[in-house]
C-alpha cells in the first residue's frame, strides 16, 4: 500500500530571475506567465514564506498537492 506525501505550491507575482531562484534552490522552481512557484515540502512552508517577506515578493497562493507513494 502506497503512502501520501503532502507537498504545498507556494506561488508569487513575477517571474524569478536566477539570483532569486537559487534562493529557493533546496525546492522545486518553476515560472509560469506572470508567477513564479516555488514546490516545497510541508516541513519547509514556513521558511518558504519567511523567504517571500524577506524579499518582499507577492504572495499570490498557496495549495496543498497531496502525492501518492510507493513504498
Amino acid at each position: 500500500m502506497g503512502r501520501v506525501e503532502i507537498d504545498y505550491e507556494v506561488s508569487f507575482k513575477g517571474a524569478a530571475s536566477d539570483t532569486l531562484c537559487s534562493a529557493f534552490d533546496d525546492c522545486g522552481v518553476t515560472i509560469a506567465p506572470g508567477r513564479t512557484i516555488v514546490a516545497c515540502p510541508q516541513a519547509r512552508l514556513h521558511d518558504v514564506l519567511d523567504r517571500l517577506q524577506t524579499f518582499g515578493l507577492e504572495l499570490l497562493d498557496v495549495r496543498l498537492v497531496a502525492r501518492a507513494r510507493d513504498g
